[in-house]
């Protein structure tokens, strides 16, 4: 199964996954107490998300389950890391960074207005069918 990797490094970023398409966008919990939602796509999964309307508040990218991101860091700057509640909204620019190389790799959503996933940025990532 193919994963994704730093595009400068090759460092892994993520578990091995599978395509699917975009899943409708998840509704917020009407638990009292729980805000963040619960994550977007399935473990081991992700889906090319590059056409947004004027309303959406999606990132562009290839969205991937939380759980599957690996080899990355928070990013070095903390008002990238901004958000209500208790997450990043993914509002202020790439959030993660490859931990082996420092560049700018992906973003984080996961406060209380935000879907719970993981944008990987297209132009810091390759998929890799092998094992790099």
């Amino acid at each position: 199964m193919p994963r994704f990797l730093c595009d400068r490094c090759r460092r892994p970023l993520t578990a091995p996954v599978v395509k699917i398409k975009v899943p409708p966008p998840v509704p917020g919990s009407q638990t009292p107490g729980v805000r963040t939602r619960s994550a977007r796509l399935p473990r081991g999964s992700y889906a090319p998300s590059f056409r947004l309307t004027e309303s959406d508040i999606d990132v562009p990218g290839f969205i991937v389950h939380p759980d599957d991101v690996q080899g990355t860091d928070q990013h070095p700057d903390p008002t990238r890391s901004s958000g209500c509640c208790q997450g990043p909204a993914g509002g202020d620019g790439l959030n993660l960074v490859c931990s082996g190389c420092g560049a700018e790799v992906a973003t984080v959503q996961a406060d209380c207005y935000t879907q719970n996933q993981v944008v990987l940025e297209p132009a810091a990532v390759c998929l890799s069918f092998e094992n790099d």
